[in-house]
């Protein structure tokens, strides 16, 4: 029986940040400079068990400590690590939202981890922004009752040590700006420049930090968590004096299971853990589906396959809506009549950038940022449509201030407070700013890859530009700048996991899954398309694929929908996936001009 589906509102993919290197899911808030301002990190001593401190009113926190090298514990493929083992260590930041039952209450479900993706993404802002929908989405009242827990990756905000490659933010603003001034990576000159500038900034780095920034490590922490957070759960039982000593996510002897959502690069995350730990798996739910081995092998071949077919629906719905979309003219008789025009000023910008002053500044547009527009607008197409429309039609006369105002494409926020060479890495322990995500991606993605990329040399930049932008004429030069950040990366991974990936059909044994995963995707994606999310299917015996009929990235992010709602809370209560390939309608379109989506900001 379909569980009915919970009053709730989710959250846009406009959450928290982007970067140069944040490939799948840009995301951005204006929350986020206050989450570490409002609670003193730094008073949390780091420990190898889970020591929670109340925070944010009604949050708890902790920082977790855990080897910064995985591969010399001798456990680390199963077992928790010795507290007394030599460090160094990483600090893992915790925000967990409670349950709203206790844990000795048989309706204790325990804690699902969730990641927004990235990579770079916080789990701890996602937390405190969205744990109290998402725990609405997930609770069955009376029956189930979960934690939600979101954790900054190792490197990522407020864990440590810090994955940030500049001595200041001047300096991180300043060569933000010169990449996005480069000729194009189209042309031999821009690409020579493009290569040798992300080349530069890697040798910024501290290898001693970016070697460990694997998601494989980052499975092994995840393993920690719910480890640590197993033995909260026995510690209560007994001190309640309860006759069981196991939490709903681990009994009768069994270890304790991940239960887990994960979304845009959170997918990869999921998959890495679930082929590393099949028997650790408890429910696990991924939603815009990066293909794992083409991203491991550095290949990019399986990323931006539906981005035209994502433009072209923009277009459509730029004619369509007539008058009240600025970029359709009087004589246009098809929306390729659109399309044509902003193409002409892409290879226009290509040819010849503009010098063009925005802000009291002198900026160069280039193809590059055009591009970025675009591709960045796509993700959330409900609440992008209409100020993209107006982006390209300024754009067309030649005023290109409001993408020069995007800080999203722009890469940075460079605030009068920055504007000096004296302003110096934030020296808070963890850091209070994050500014510094664009480097931690880049340290993600590239070091995923390092071991299968091959040799990341001029010529190798060539290929993949050319590769890359032969699938997108619209914003495959702009997803270039996300592969070119990885040009002759130094830093290999001893703790690593680049396949096989897959895990076995649930059958009651110790060394599968709980339950089958749930697979999500919209059915048009420009970053992820929907055939990652059957190919995933396809490694994980008995994993389903539930599609939104809708445009935009993630299922639970670009639009509302009852039925995968419905599906969700279903599967988190009782384990079943619906029928593989099931299609639920969306509940909003993306019009011109914006209307609202009830469910969605």
């Amino acid at each position: 029986m379909r569980l009915p589906a919970p009053s709730w509102t989710f959250w846009s993919t406009a959450l928290l940040f982007t970067t140069p290197t944040t490939a799948f899911l840009p995301l951005r808030t204006r929350q986020a400079e206050d989450i570490a301002a409002a609670f003193d990190w730094a008073s949390i001593t780091p420990t190898p068990d889970l020591q929670y401190h109340p925070c944010y009113d009604t949050f708890q926190c902790a920082r977790l400590r855990v080897p910064l090298d995985w591969s010399k514990e001798a456990g680390s493929n199963a077992s928790s690590f010795s507290s007394s083992s030599p460090g160094p260590y990483a600090a893992i930041a915790i925000v967990t939202l409670p349950a709203t039952v206790p844990v000795t209450d048989p309706a204790y479900a325990g804690p699902i981890l969730i990641n927004p993706g990235g990579p770079a993404g916080s789990g701890t802002d996602m937390a405190l922004g969205l744990a109290t929908v998402m725990q609405g989405l997930v609770d069955v009242p009376g029956v189930r009752h979960y934690d939600l827990l979101g954790f900054d990756p190792r490197g990522v905000r407020l864990s440590t040590p810090s994955g940030s490659c500049y001595a200041s933010q001047f300096n991180r603003a300043m060569d933000a700006v010169a990449l996005r001034g480069m000729p194009t990576a189209l042309s031999e000159q821009g690409l020579q420049m493009r290569f040798g500038m992300n080349r530069a900034v890697g040798e910024l780095c501290d290898g001693d930090v970016f070697r460990h920034l694997s998601t494989a490590s980052v499975a092994r922490d995840m393993l920690e968590i719910v480890d640590r957070s197993h033995e909260l759960v026995v510690k209560a039982k007994g001190a309640a004096g309860s006759n069981s000593t196991a939490s709903a996510c681990g009994g009768n002897g069994e270890k304790p299971r991940l239960q887990y959502m994960g979304f845009s690069y959170g997918t990869f995350l999921g998959n890495t853990f679930a082929s590393m730990f099949p028997g650790r798996v408890g429910r696990m739910l991924v939603d815009g589906v990066v293909d794992g081995a083409d991203y491991t092998a550095g290949t990019w071949e399986k990323n931006i396959g539906d981005a035209d077919a994502s433009v072209d629906i923009f277009y459509r719905t730029c004619f369509d809506s007539e008058a009240s979309c600025p970029l359709r003219q009087s004589s246009d008789t098809s929306f390729t009549d659109i399309r044509t025009r902003v193409d002409a000023l892409l290879s226009s910008l290509r040819e010849a950038p503009v010098m063009t002053v925005y802000n009291d500044r002198v900026y160069t547009m280039t193809s590059y940022l055009l591009g970025e527009k675009i591709r960045t607008s796509l993700y959330a197409p409900i609440q992008n449509y209409e100020p993209l429309a107006i982006s390209l039609a300024e754009a067309l006369v030649g005023n290109f201030s409001s993408i020069l105002a995007d800080q999203v494409v722009m890469g940075f926020d460079l605030p009068s407070s920055v504007c000096t060479e004296s302003s110096a890495s934030d020296p808070a322990d963890p850091p209070q700013e994050y500014n510094f995500a664009s480097e931690v991606s880049r340290g993600i993605i590239c070091g995923d890859s390092q071991a299968s990329a091959g040799e990341r040399d001029l010529a190798w930049a060539a290929d993949t530009v050319a590769r890359i932008t032969n699938q997108s004429s619209t914003i495959g030069e702009a997803w270039t700048n996300i592969p070119l950040a990885c040009a002759d990366w130094p830093f290999t991974p001893p703790y690593a996991f680049a396949g096989p990936f897959g895990s076995k059909a649930p059958d009651n044994s110790s060394n599968t899954p709980a339950a089958p995963l749930l697979i999500l995707s919209t059915k048009t994606d420009h970053a992820t398309p929907l055939e990652n999310a059957y190919s995933l299917s396809r490694l994980h015996e008995g994993s389903s694929v539930a599609m939104v009929d809708a445009v935009g990235h993630c299922a639970l992010l670009a639009t509302t929908s009852s039925c995968i709602y419905g599906i969700v809370q279903e599967y988190f209560h009782t384990g079943k996936v619906p029928v593989n390939g099931t299609v639920c309608e969306a509940e909003c379109v993306p019009e011109i001009p914006f209307k609202a989506c009830p469910g969605l900001p």
